[in-house]
């Protein structure tokens, strides 16, 4: 059995070594055939010849009979790399790309600032806001602002809120002073809360108020009690003593003891 098994290998061997051989013959056979082709195409250029058609059946007929005879177990010697796909390459990016739509939106480029657009009211509305003498506006002007201007509502507040906090506006907010809308028109007088409002913010823009002068220090009283011992002491040193009747020194010892 075991020497069966050892001529049966010796026989694929032989086979194996055999086929390698025709396999390597018909690879060199191949390789000149395309040498042979190349050359011929050289010369030809554009016209195929009839050569180059009987080259090209020949060496279709060597890779089917190559195919046919290698064995099943020498295939991964004889095949041949499949050829590299090329991947496309990227497109190369420009350096300039187009800008983004927020850019593009001209509204979106050109957003004042609240001290911009307030200077923008200066010449659109000169009779309503002023840079010099300035006179109170109409209660609820930032309605009649978002309906004019095209701008968000939050922008027109905060410059809106600007100008009314200028001193000089506050200056001109007093109770009983007209009014006026966008347009110059009297809309209402300034009442008493909004005087009073003013009246506040003018104070706090004033300058730091002077400490107030600490109170004097009382001035320090003098004792009366000690002040009468002590001269009732001086008097009683500059009397002579009498002499001490029997009831004085009783009621003098008495105190004594009373005292302890």
């Amino acid at each position: 059995m075991a020497a069966s098994l050892m001529n049966m290998l010796d026989d694929l061997e032989t086979r194996l070594e055999r086929t390698q051989a025709e396999l390597q013959a018909l690879r060199e056979e191949n390789q000149r055939l395309k040498q042979q082709l190349a050359l011929k195409d050289a010369q030809a250029q554009s016209v195929p010849s009839s050569e180059t058609a009987t080259t090209i059946e020949t060496e279709t007929h060597n890779e089917e009979v190559l195919s046919d005879d290698a064995p099943a177990q020498d295939t991964k010697a004889f095949e041949e790399e499949p050829a590299e796909e090329k991947v496309p390459e990227p497109e190369e990016v420009s350096a300039e790309k187009a800008p983004s739509e927020a850019a593009s939106d001209p509204k979106t480029a050109s957003v004042p600032s609240p001290h911009a657009l307030l200077n923008q009211w200066y010449e659109r509305y000169p009779k309503a806001f002023f840079k010099g003498h300035t006179k109170p506006l109409k209660v609820g002007i930032h309605q009649e602002l978002a309906e004019r201007e095209e701008w968000p509502n939050k922008l027109i507040r905060r410059a809106l809120a600007n100008y009314v906090n200028l001193p000089r506006y506050i200056k001109a907010v007093r109770e009983g002073v007209e009014r006026v809308d966008l347009d110059g028109q009297p809309a209402g007088k300034v009442d008493k809360q909004s005087a009073l409002h003013a009246a506040e913010k003018r104070g706090d823009q004033k300058g730091p108020q002077p400490s107030k002068k600490a109170p004097p220090r009382p001035k320090p009283v003098a004792h009366k009690p000690r002040q009468e011992a002590a001269e009732q002491a001086e008097s009683e040193k500059s009397e002579p003593r009498k002499p001490l009747s029997m009831e004085d020194k009783l009621l003098g010892l008495q105190q004594k003891f009373k005292g302890r």
